[in-house]
């Protein structure tokens, strides 16, 4: 895919590692750090292994750091019309409530310790006041959880057995979630409200 603006190639998927520091009770377990970040190359190496990404982040960086490096600049692709994804991956412990910043109150406001959920938001509403003298913008908040191949609806303020939605394909529009709950916010404090209420 070929960016209109600067005529260079997007790549149309882009893979950050995010290596977390060891924690107390794996390193008196004896476990040691067994990667190794290539200096300069955004690549790892396991043993005689190499793997390279779109970006690898060692141990120290922080949430700041990361999001500004690799989140960031995704925001504009999303005004321009873009369909942006951002997920976290990875086994249990491996920092991606961490990194997604789904711990709405943990930051104390410190935006070293802002995930990138909170920090997409603030940076899109930026861009909303910014430019809602030649837009009008309608941005509204949906909240679900995929889990053991099912998808439930955290907005929906039903039981956790009753919010269940289906993810369908529609020739036309692509995947879609009818019923999901759709709420309409017009702020930052507004959306992490939302998504607070739905990681209750």
């Amino acid at each position: 895919m070929t960016d209109p603006e600067t005529k260079s190639t997007i790549d149309t998927v882009q893979v950050a590692l995010r290596i977390r520091p060891l924690m107390q009770n794996e390193t008196d377990r004896g476990c040691d750090e067994c990667i190794e970040v290539v200096a300069g190359e955004p690549q790892v190496q396991i043993k005689d292994l190499c793997f390279t990404y779109n970006y690898v982040f060692a141990q120290h960086i922080n949430q700041q750091e990361f999001y500004d490096t690799a989140v960031k600049g995704l925001i504009g692709k999303l005004f321009q019309g873009y369909n942006v994804t951002i997920l976290a991956y990875g086994q249990t412990g491996s920092g991606k409530t961490y990194t997604m910043g789904t711990n709405y109150s943990g930051s104390d406001g410190d935006s070293t310790k802002l995930g990138v959920i909170p920090q997409a938001v603030a940076d899109i509403f930026d861009y909303i006041d910014a430019h809602n003298d030649k837009f009008i913008f309608k941005v509204s908040v949906s909240f679900m959880e995929l889990y053991q191949e099912q998808c439930f609806d955290l907005l929906s303020g039903k039981e956790r057995g009753h919010s269940i939605i289906e993810i369908r394909e529609d020739i036309n529009k692509g995947v879609v979630l009818p019923g999901i709950t759709e709420l309409p916010v017009t702020t930052t404090m507004d959306t992490m409200m939302a998504l607070e209420q739905g990681s209750t």
